[in-house]
């Protein structure tokens, strides 16, 4: 049952197994994809993951561009992607754009005197570093979501098979959702409604933009995992119902930030946890509650097929992705779907991301 096709979130597939966004870092000194980014995607598709989720695509050029981040914030970003998108159809694969306002600087940014942008202005502690932020005008905001829809109609010309909104792991649309960084007094600040209301405005804007039966799915934490102020699992639930008012056609459920409680964030070492499927019952209480509205799925700390089918056999859920453990063994589908029973090999150590070129530690100790 799990290797057979399947139709998730409008977009038919070969197995509910997602390759969730990772960052690779291959873009070239334009932010177009380079040959090593294409070669990644074809590897994943066939490999025999279901679909693929690009890594965050940045949309808007008010703020600074990640290191070797692909863009998709102008015109000209369209030829570069459409050939690569191309490629990965021509080797059977499906993929999905995933359009990101950062409103943070995780990774390195490009750039002098580039501002971070921030609903509120809040800083945001990054290990050691202090990043300080620009309180958004809304004239900005109002710009932002027009350059939102327009980086989803670029995907659409690309060939792109839907797109996905990022809005989990204190990015903007994150950070418009939690109090925390949410100190607004107007109408994108206070109620859970207001806070809301950057998400769902993008939402609305995407799906004009590209019209009514494009897939348009968003990633969105269950919960903040802080000790105050932090998004709750009931107001994430409420989101949910308002993304499928607005005709979403997927949600990827994930959770945390960079200031989520210790060992609580987005990326989690299942060894020092001991806490595998770390979202999934928050996943599971939304799909019941989202049933026969929109498609929900999962993504962290699955490891083993058995798990896999288990959540997909006893629950709601119509998909679960795999980030790290598709790195280390792109071709992990088709094992599974081969026979074997052994899990993934990924230990979870979070050694794969850097600046540069993405991946699994191991690999690279090989290369090296």
């Amino acid at each position: 049952m799990l290797f057979e096709s399947c139709h998730i979130g409008g977009i038919d597939a070969v197995c509910p197994i997602i390759r969730s966004a990772t960052f690779e870092g291959m873009a070239d000194e334009h932010g177009h994809p380079t040959e090593r980014l294409v070669q990644t995607y074809k590897t994943l598709a066939h490999g025999g993951v279901g679909i693929m989720i690009s890594g965050m695509m940045a949309a808007s050029s008010m703020e600074p561009y990640q290191h070797r981040q692909i863009r998709i914030d102008t015109d000209d970003c369209i030829t570069p992607l459409a050939d690569m998108v191309q490629q990965v159809h021509d080797s059977q694969g499906k993929i999905i754009a995933q359009i990101v306002v950062m409103g943070s600087a995780i990774l390195l940014p490009e750039g002098e005197n580039r501002t971070i942008i921030s609903p509120s202005g809040v800083p945001e502690k990054h290990g050691r570093t202090v990043q300080e932020s620009q309180l958004l005008t809304t004239a900005q905001i109002h710009a932002l979501v027009s350059s939102v829809a327009t980086a989803a109609q670029r995907a659409k010309k690309a060939g792109y098979d839907g797109v996905q909104f990022h809005s989990a792991h204190g990015y903007l649309a994150s950070k418009f959702l939690t109090p925390y960084f949410n100190h607004r007094q107007d109408q994108y600040g206070g109620t859970l409604e207001n806070r809301a209301r950057f998400l769902l405005e993008c939402i609305t804007a995407i799906r004009t933009a590209v019209g009514p039966d494009y897939p348009v799915w968003v990633k969105l934490n269950c919960a903040d995992f802080m000790k105050e102020d932090g998004l709750t699992f009931e107001e994430s639930q409420q989101v949910m119902l308002w993304l499928a008012d607005k005709k979403v056609t997927a949600i990827e459920i994930s959770g945390g930030n960079t200031v989520s409680l210790p060992r609580q964030g987005p990326i989690r070492a299942i060894r020092r946890t001991k806490e595998p499927m770390y979202f999934a019952q928050y996943a599971a209480k939304a799909a019941a509650l989202l049933k026969n509205k929109t498609t929900v799925g999962v993504v962290g700390g699955f490891r083993t097929v058995q798990d896999i089918e288990q959540t997909l056999n006893t629950t709601n859920l119509s998909f679960i992705s795999m980030c790290r453990p598709l790195l280390r063994q792109p071709d992990l589908p088709n094992l599974w779907k081969q026979g074997s029973t052994e899990p993934a090999t990924c230990i979870s150590c979070s050694r794969c991301f850097g600046a540069d070129d993405v991946d699994c530690i191991f690999h690279k100790t090989k290369e090296s």
